[in-house]
């Protein structure tokens, strides 16, 4: 076969698969632009609605106005008495100040790992009854009062759970917590002891 010049030679022997590779090339370009555009993270901005308050989940989060005033006004440390009304499956107990009621929560105090009498050792010992409470820095957290608790003979409450092995220590808590020395010393025994969730 004869061809003009080597262009229509090359044209004839390698035009098809050529062209072919073009298309292929470009599809999957186009291919990898519509993976990319497509999963791309999108930069939404969440909205607030009512609010152009940036720090409205801060001030929700430690927002002591769940507290009646003269709970807002004890001093770190500072006792005062409330009646205890429920204890819930989860350890968080429904106090009764005044007119109002609040839930709270006690502070150090961890019930996702507990002794299946944990919570009616808690009901038994505090439900119905009048109890002395005080507060650390932070009053609340999660629309939750957190509280220390102390039983009639002044001792800390919330260490006898753990000294027991009802429950383990709060990991969060800050070793800057005014008891903070008095829980870990609990929860220590109860390890060294074997007691209740330590046995095994």
């Amino acid at each position: 076969m004869y061809y003009k010049n080597k262009l229509d030679f090359y044209f004839e022997q390698y035009g098809t698969k050529i062209v072919v590779g073009i298309i292929c090339l470009i599809i999957i370009a186009s291919g990898l632009f519509l993976y990319i555009k497509i999963n791309k993270p999108q930069q939404n901005t969440p909205v607030i609605s009512g609010s152009n308050d940036t720090n409205t989940e801060v001030n929700v989060t430690n927002d002591e106005s769940i507290l009646p005033e003269n709970l807002k006004a004890l001093k770190v440390g500072e006792k005062t008495t409330v009646k205890v009304a429920t204890v819930n499956d989860k350890g968080i107990l429904t106090l009764i100040v005044g007119e109002k009621r609040i839930e709270a929560k006690m502070i150090g105090t961890d019930f996702t790992t507990m002794m299946p009498d944990a919570v009616y050792s808690l009901d038994q010992d505090l439900s119905g009854k009048y109890v002395d409470i005080s507060f650390d820095e932070n009053k609340v957290s999660n629309g939750y009062a957190m509280i220390y608790i102390y039983s009639e003979n002044a001792s800390l409450y919330n260490a006898k759970l753990l000294k027991e092995g009802k429950i383990i220590l709060d990991s969060s808590i800050s070793k800057k917590a005014l008891e903070y020395n008095k829980l870990a010393e609990s929860q220590a025994y109860a390890k060294q002891t074997l007691a209740g969730v330590w046995e095994y």
